[in-house]
């Protein structure tokens, strides 16, 4: 590039071309120092942006998520509509989701537009208070001629009131406007400063006052400020939104009563009124400006534009909900709304070009009811702090970045690992995805944002004397701590509400993730060699509580394995494999059972009287997963499965007594592969293994197996080559129906609690596996019952 002219000035002014982005981005690096790297590609041609921004230099991408579909009976807006929803906010989507959940199982969403409107008010001061009457009075008899100078100049803008208001010797006159399809700022500011030319040419003509001074805004307009008198007198679309939540629906849905959400929010409004707040309404703000972000709307309008009265009442058939909003500020032509992408996603609401700002405001409304209600509910059942919980810490931690996993680190870690103390690693390359993933420290993980967690594919080259450069490909895996992980699980609890919410927050210890950031690590570290024979290869592994670092360097798995990550193509042969595989684990810990609980890593193990105390839980969840599945769990499901439930402290203390041993705990397709080799078994992601009867694991990896129309054969076939599998291990052969009687508890126990806990999650990321998951593992308890 170029020398710059002015290193205190930025460059190219004017200019919409690549080459003049480029120009100010090499000046703004050299102004900061800083390398700006993710600047680099804009996303938007230069050449689009004339008239929507200056200097341009680069875009910021937010992302966007839908809300919906949400039922509209409205005059401009109607049908199932979805919202794009620019945010991020954890939880707003799924918030907002929710709310129209419940508006559309109960008929949908009314909507109107009142009126629209767009105010400008110049100021005229003049040389007394009489002079300032007279011009007032003039003025107020000129709404005729002024709308037909502003028709000559601008097509969308339409004058249709004046009003003088006078404060001393000022007179500010407030022009209001419709403006079509424009949200109107700009075209209102060039048709009044065209009104206020012709006021001065006739305020030349004897008799008329002359104005000592003018402005073209004199900040009466409340342009961008909140404005009593254009919650009155308008300012933007006035849109109306109210909808019937039906006693079911809030039942079920949003988790909670009509009365319970009525009170909570009367007492909420008598707060808002001492406050002095100038309208009462819950969370609207987060919907109108995700949705101006989405929609290339005037962001600063956000202020005005979230305004909000949300109103309940409790009648016979429900809660009648409804929010106003005095003061949208919209437009679908001009503007934000030319660019691509917001253009895109107006015309997905049906909202692009000419005759779509009504419908959009009505459907910002209806949606902003969505996120009051759905709000409301939550507060009102007590779990809206769950679904924002944040972890604090009293101190500065030093967490490891996506950089850390550099030479040093590496190949500090090989060097140990490898008993090679002269190793030296020369190059750490991230490679693309692929390979092993982990659920929990992937996804439920990432929550926590500030610090670097993920399962992420390197390549490592080193050497060593006497030895020429090798290269590794290898699997980082960083986890997450268990306390991160609860937390995000609470989340998924919480917007799940009612019961479900307030008894994981009285059982999430005892849930089974505790530990979960340490006990894989411990396994590495105390393998056995049934252990080592099933799992990947270790290279490095660090911890280090200070920096709740917890880090393992595993083989990447590739080309030598087949069937990774893969639920759908086992056949009976990869089935058997893998029974054969796990089973010697089994045999080699059971009757450990004293040495696994001393030894601390495991954490704390189920036991029958934490299991009873439980059963409320997990029967909050199942009436939550049979309301929200359907499909998936039939009445005569759910009624089987709440029998379980209210027997464990029956059954319970019969599996506790069966002799344990160390299980995987997520033993299915998304957490083993067989070496291609030999069809061994390798299994990863070990941070749920517990202490557990063996039958555990086969259930598990029989319910992802099988199918809905597994045969009584098919699964004693696997029940009984599991226990001849552990014998020829070297542990003592269980007899047939102790063995069949510890399966089927283990069933029960699965079937309750982890599939519950699967089916909690599908309610916000959607898991396909449980389409053929849950129907199998409700056949293999109707089969259960078959044979008893």
């Amino acid at each position: 590039m170029t020398a710059f002219i002015d290193q205190d000035e930025v460059p190219c002014r004017g200019e919409y071309t690549e080459a003049a982005r480029e120009h100010r981005l090499d000046w703004l690096r050299l102004q900061s120092g800083a390398a700006l790297r993710s600047l680099g590609e804009p996303g938007i041609e230069a050449r689009t942006l004339r008239g929507n921004i200056e200097n341009f230099v680069g875009t910021v991408e937010v992302p966007v998520g839908l809300a919906g579909p949400m039922l509209f009976t409205g005059d401009d807006a109607r049908g199932l509509i979805t919202a794009p929803l620019a945010t991020t906010e954890g939880a707003l989507v799924a918030s907002v989701a929710r709310g129209s959940r419940a508006i559309t199982r109960s008929g949908g969403v009314t909507t109107r537009v009142v009126w629209q409107r767009m105010v400008r008010a110049p100021a005229f001061e003049f040389g007394d208070l009489a002079e300032a009457a007279r011009f007032a009075e003039w003025v107020r008899g000129q709404l005729a001629a002024l709308a037909e100078e502003v028709r000559s100049v601008s097509r969308h803008s339409t004058l249709i009131q004046l009003d003088p208001v006078q404060l001393g010797r000022i007179v500010h006159v407030r022009f209001v406007y419709e403006t079509a399809d424009a949200a109107g700022q700009n075209m209102t500011t060039v048709a009044t400063w065209r009104a206020c030319q012709w006021i001065s040419a006739r305020l030349t003509e004897p008799g008329l006052p002359v104005p000592s001074w003018f402005t073209v805004e004199g900040n009466f307009s409340g342009d961008k400020k909140l404005s009593a008198l254009n919650r009155l007198g308008g300012r933007g679309s006035r849109v109306l939104a109210e909808c019937l939540i039906d006693h079911e629906t809030l039942r079920r849905v949003l988790k909670t009563t009509a009365r319970s959400v009525d009170k909570t929010w009367r007492r909420a409004q008598q707060a808002a009124q001492f406050g002095g707040m100038a309208l009462a309404d819950v969370d609207a703000a987060n919907v109108i400006a995700a949705m101006f972000l989405a929609t290339g709307q005037d962001v600063a309008s956000v202020h005005e534009s979230s305004a909000a009265m949300f109103t309940t009442e409790v009648t016979d058939d429900g809660l009648l909900a409804g929010v106003v909003l005095p003061n949208l500020i919209v437009g679908t032509v001009g503007g934000g709304t030319r660019l691509a992408q917001q253009n895109d996603y107006l015309a997905a609401m049906g909202c692009a070009g000419e005759g779509g700002a009504r419908r959009l405001a009505e459907i910002i409304g209806g949606f902003a009811l969505a996120l009051d209600l759905s709000t409301a509910a939550a507060i009102a059942a007590g779990h809206f702090a769950d679904a924002h919980e944040r972890l604090g810490r009293p101190h500065r931690v030093d967490w490891l970045r996506p950089d850390s996993l550099n030479r040093e680190l590496v190949g500090a870690l090989l060097a140990e690992t490898l008993e090679r103390p002269e190793l030296v690693v020369s190059d750490v390359a991230i490679l693309g995805e692929g390979g092993m993933s982990s659920l929990l420290t992937d996804a439920v993980g990432a929550g926590e944002r500030r610090k670097f967690t993920g399962v992420v594919p390197i390549r490592v080259e080193y050497t060593y004397p006497g030895a020429g450069t090798e290269t590794a490909e290898l699997i980082a895996k960083v986890k997450p701590l268990d306390s991160e992980v609860i937390i995000e699980v609470g989340k998924i609890a919480s917007l799940c509400g009612g019961e479900v919410a307030e008894q994981y927050s009285r059982y999430r210890e005892w849930t089974g993730f505790k530990h979960t950031h340490t006990r894989e690590l411990a396994l590495y570290r105390n393998a056995d060699k049934a252990l080592r024979q099933v799992m990947p290869d270790l290279w490095g592994l660090l911890e280090d509580p200070a920096r709740e670092a917890y880090v393992l360097l595993l083989e990447r798995l590739g080309a030598d394995v087949i069937l990774l990550n893969s639920v759908d193509a086992w056949q009976p042969h990869h089935v058997h494999a893998a029974i054969e595989g796990i089973a010697a684990v089994h045999a080699a810990w059971l009757g450990r059972e004293d040495d696994l609980v001393t030894a601390g890593w495991l954490g704390e193990p189920q036991t029958a009287h934490r299991a009873a105390l439980m059963g409320p839980l997990w029967t909050a969840l199942v009436r939550h997963n049979a309301d929200e599945f359907p499909k998936l769990l039939t009445e005569n499901d759910t009624r089987r499965l709440l029998e379980i439930i209210d027997a464990v402290g029956s059954w319970w203390p019969d599996l506790a007594a069966l002799p344990r041993t160390l299980v995987h705990g997520d033993f299915n397709p998304r957490n083993i592969a067989l070496r291609a080799a030999d069809l061994s078994l390798v299994a990863y992601d070990w941070e749920l293994s517990t202490l557990h009867v063996p039958q555990r694991d086969l259930v598990e990896l029989m319910a992802f197996v099988l199918t809905p129309d597994a045969t009584a054969d098919a699964a004693a076939e696997l029940i009984e080559r599991h226990r001849r599998a552990i014998g020829r291990n070297g542990a003592d052969e269980w007899h047939e129906d102790v063995w069949r009687a510890g399966y089927r508890w283990a069933l029960w126990d699965f079937a309750t609690t982890r599939l519950q806990l699967y089916l909690m999650a599908n309610s916000h990321q959607a898991l396909p596996f449980l389409d053929r998951v849950v129907p199998t593992t409700m056949r293999l308890l109707a089969l259960e019952s078959e044979t008893r």
